[in-house]
């Protein structure tokens, strides 16, 4: 079943901004295993993408505390909630359960943990300086990463002419970048570098994707 579910997983590839390295040989072989146990019992797709949605603001709440202990937990919590996130799909897949309301809901989970995530470091990093800039950055932060998974899904199915531009596009929306970011953060205990990249990173790639699909 493992090695069934990791052949579909390969085959569901977005486009070549769908992280190469870690998502394709990490995240799905984890994915791979749990949907292989998944796919046995009578969860749906649904309630996959809800157990991912209740991990990931677990993971929140753990970042808010701003501790390093808090953090490294928080990260796990983050690693397991994007696990079962790949797993909704290929659950979708092996149970031939897939549906537009399924994907919109997995779009919005998405967006709503990633939010989650960048409010609770926000908190943890305000109440150890206490600057207002923090705050603004953290909004900044926020809303590029959610306007840029909007775009990125609502564009997904468009090929682009200008390849220039797609070739710089899938190198400012991969994924093993935002993931490195995230772990350099937590294993130096400095989450600030993760939401100044943030900020400027995706705020200036939903901008040239917007230009590109004017």
């Amino acid at each position: 079943m493992l090695i069934e579910t990791e052949k579909k997983s390969d085959q569901s590839v977005i486009s070549h901004s769908d992280s190469p390295i870690i998502d394709r040989y990490i995240i799905r072989k984890i994915s791979g295993f749990i949907t292989g146990l998944l796919v046995k019992t009578p969860v749906t797709p649904n309630q996959v993408t809800i157990i991912s949605l209740i991990l990931g603001i677990v993971s929140a709440s753990f970042f808010s505390h701003g501790a390093h202990a808090y953090t490294i937990i928080a990260s796990l919590f983050y690693l397991v909630s994007t696990v079962f996130d790949q797993c909704d799909g290929e659950v979708a897949r092996f149970k031939n359960m897939a549906s537009d309301f399924g994907k919109t809901f997995d779009i919005i989970v998405d967006s709503i943990v990633n939010a989650a995530i960048t409010i609770g470091i926000t908190i943890a990093i305000y109440n150890t300086n206490g600057s207002g800039l923090t705050i603004i950055v953290g909004l900044l932060a926020m809303t590029g990463i959610v306007i840029s998974l909007l775009l990125t899904t609502y564009f997904s199915g468009e090929g682009k002419n200008d390849t220039g531009t797609k070739e710089m596009l899938d190198k400012l929306n991969n994924k093993d970048f935002f993931y490195i970011i995230m772990l350099a953060s937590v294993i130096f205990n400095q989450m600030i570098w993760f939401l100044l990249i943030m900020a400027i990173g995706t705020n200036i790639y939903w901008i040239v994707h917007k230009i590109a699909h004017r």
